[in-house]
This record gives structure tokens, C-alpha cells and sequence, in this order.
């Protein structure tokens, strides 16, 4: 069977979101990543060089997921914040190598730097008439409002659809209310 390097390494980040999210970088293992995987461990290192490149490829990986999906809405923040709040509960293990990453000090990714300097320079265009709150504090409070729900949840205790619904609904009238001329 020939190889097929996309899919190795596809399968690769895979297992690496899932083995990071549940023990942080510190705490994975590449043994456990390349069996998930069914690849060779030595595979890891062709791809990625070391298990903190592969780390920062799997927050590269999972960031430009987000972005993708959830893009910045200037013109609707409390709408934004409600996509991302269910992005969030959709994905867990998103939010939770984010976690990690603060958590363990892993510096931030190019892709990181690159998207919050974007987000801030769209928030700075969007609200210039808006002298109440600086684009990076608007930024740092909606990622607060937004990430304080999905941390209390893990796998076994995810919300009733009643208690998401009620607290996406508290997420975006926060945002609503913050961000009201």
C-alpha cells in the first residue's frame, strides 16, 4: 500500500488534539499519540520534529478551525460571541489546549499573534467612533464572557440543552450590554 503523507499526518494531529487536550503538553505522551494514530512514533518526529512542534501545530491546526468557522463579526459582537460559545461546547477539546496552553506557559503561535493582531485591528476600524473601551479590552472581555461557560463542562458533565441555551443567552446580552453605545 503506498503512503500517503497528508493522511498520516492528518491522522497525526488527530490523535495529538485529543492526547493534549486531555493531558496538556506537558503530560502527553508520543507513544500514546503515535497508537492512537497508527503510525510509527518516529513519524512524529519526520513531521514535526519534536512533541513541542507538534504542539504548536495542533494549536495552529485548531486555531485556524475556529477562525475558519467562527470569523469576527464587528458589526454583530454579541452574535460573534454566541457563535463562538457554541463552537466551544461543541468543541471542548478546543478550549481545553487553550487552557493548557496558558496553564503550562507555552508561548503564543504565529498563528495566535496573527489572529488577535487582525481581530484588533478590525475592532479598532469598526468602533473608532467608540470611546468606551480600548479594542483589546473589548477583545480580552468577550473571550472571557464567552470561555467562562465551556471550562466548567468536560465530557461527563456536558449541559442540558436548556442550561447551554440559558447561558449562550447570558454570554451574548453581556456582549450586547458591553458593547451598546
Amino acid at each position: 500500500m503506498a503512503r500517503d503523507p497528508d493522511r498520516t499526518r492528518e491522522k497525526l494531529l488527530h490523535a495529538a488534539v485529543a492526547e493534549f487536550a486531555a493531558h496538556g503538553e506537558a503530560g502527553a505522551r508520543i507513544d500514546r499519540i503515535a497508537e492512537h494514530a497508527g503510525v510509527n512514533k518516529r513519524m512524529i518526529y519526520a513531521y514535526f520534529g519534536n512533541k513541542e512542534a507538534l504542539f504548536a501545530a495542533v494549536l495552529e491546526h485548531s486555531l485556524g478551525q475556529l477562525v475558519e468557522t467562527v470569523p469576527l463579526t464587528t458589526d454583530d459582537l454579541p452574535g460573534y460571541a454566541g457563535h463562538l460559545f457554541d463552537y466551544l461546547i461543541d468543541h471542548p477539546e478546543r478550549h481545553r489546549l487553550a487552557l493548557w496552553r496558558v496553564l503550562e506557559g507555552s508561548r503564543s503561535t504565529e498563528a495566535e499573534e496573527r489572529s488577535t493582531a487582525e481581530k484588533l485591528s478590525a475592532l479598532r476600524d469598526a468602533r473608532a467612533h467608540d470611546s468606551g473601551l480600548d479594542a483589546a479590552s473589548l477583545l480580552v472581555f468577550i473571550m472571557a464572557l464567552v470561555r467562562a461557560w465551556p471550562s466548567t463542562y468536560d465530557k461527563m458533565t456536558r449541559p442540558s440543552f436548556a442550561d447551554a441555551a440559558a447561558q449562550r443567552a447570558a454570554v451574548v446580552e453581556a456582549v450586547r450590554r458591553l458593547t451598546a453605545t
